[in-house]
């Protein structure tokens, strides 16, 4: 992709200030095109393999620094207490680094491992994966302060009045496949209290546990990556988020991946069958709204964010019976 000239101007700005703050020699380096808004770029330098990251004014303006500085020092903690995350780079007590100009930016060094293709994580990964996300949960909720939520669940009415305009979008484009997901929803909304969340954990979670955010060595998880996210909310996202993205192979959700990722998620945290079931209706009723006509330009997470729901939703009434046995 051709760079414009103000895209060459934050390049050259960010890493220059990486040689100011850091005195860090930067021999080459290599854009990466993934993600939304953000620029990022892989640097080669004289200590090693380095990750920056723009943060966009535009997705994250000013007033969300100060999240992003209390979600990157929780990343900072679990890299100094052994949890598999990109070690940051600080300046002045702060992971938020700036420009002359006031780019934001995040320097961190580069991780081992690769993405892997959705619902391809062998076990012995997803054994790795769990004990991963079990050590993460237990130092970042064992003496945590009770914070307000950063998002609660929808009521049914709420989701139903979504639920409603994507209905009548389906129905005027005549999108089959859509209309047919939706009134399988429209069944689930109508069955189904939203008390069946009232035993969720509050806590700080990740919050976009998918294959996107992790990689991975041939047995095991390389790393966890993108914290920016991370908040004060329910926890049980993390174990149903990677369980989907990385197990759920088509329509056929491997089992013995499932088992292995909880098994070592337990070597931390206790998790019940009840829990594991809760967490993937938690996340289904999360991202139920997504569930919509395909648009030109859906990112591809979204689509396979939305292949997952429905594949929840087909399966709801028999996730008890499925996952009894782990």
């Amino acid at each position: 992709m051709l760079e414009t000239s103000e895209a060459l101007m934050v390049r050259d700005d960010i890493f220059t200030t990486v040689n100011d703050l850091f005195g860090i020699t930067i021999h080459d380096y290599a854009q990466i095109e993934q993600g939304y808004l953000n620029r990022k770029w892989k640097l080669t330098t004289d200590i090693g393999s380095l990750f920056v990251k723009q943060y966009n004014k535009t997705r994250y303006p000013e007033q969300s620094v100060h999240g992003l500085e209390v979600s990157l020092a929780h990343q900072a903690r679990l890299h100094q207490q052994g949890v598999p995350v990109p070690e940051l780079f600080a300046h002045q007590g702060r992971h938020v680094l700036r420009t002359p100009s006031q780019e934001r930016f995040v320097l961190m060094r580069m991780c081992e491992g690769h993405i892997i293709k959705p619902g391809m994580a062998s076990t012995d990964q997803m054994h790795s994966l769990g004990q991963a996300v079990g050590k993460m949960h237990h130092l970042l909720n064992s003496k945590g302060v009770p914070q307000p939520l950063h998002w609660d669940i929808r009521s049914k009415e709420e989701l139903y009045l979504l639920w409603e305009q994507r209905w009548l979008h389906a129905n005027a484009m005549q999108c089959g496949r859509t209309i047919a997901a939706l009134e399988v929803q429209r069944i689930i909304l109508e069955d189904t209290d939203t008390g069946i969340f009232a035993e969720c954990e509050r806590g700080w979670g990740h919050w976009d546990l998918f294959t996107d955010n992790l990689l991975f060595r041939p047995g095991s998880v390389g790393a966890i990556l993108d914290f920016d996210r991370l908040n004060y909310v329910y926890p049980e996202f993390d174990i149903s988020r990677p369980i989907l993205s990385c197990a759920l192979d088509g329509r056929q959700l491997r089992i013995g991946q499932v088992q292995t990722f909880v098994q070592g998620y337990r070597e931390r945290m206790p998790l019940t069958a009840e829990k594991l079931v809760r967490s993937i209706q938690l996340t289904w009723w999360k991202e139920a709204e997504w569930v919509a006509v395909e648009r030109e330009h859906d990112s591809i997470p979204l689509k396979r964010f939305r292949e997952e729901n429905i594949w929840v939703a087909d399966h709801w009434d028999h996730l008890r019976d499925m996952l009894a046995g782990i």
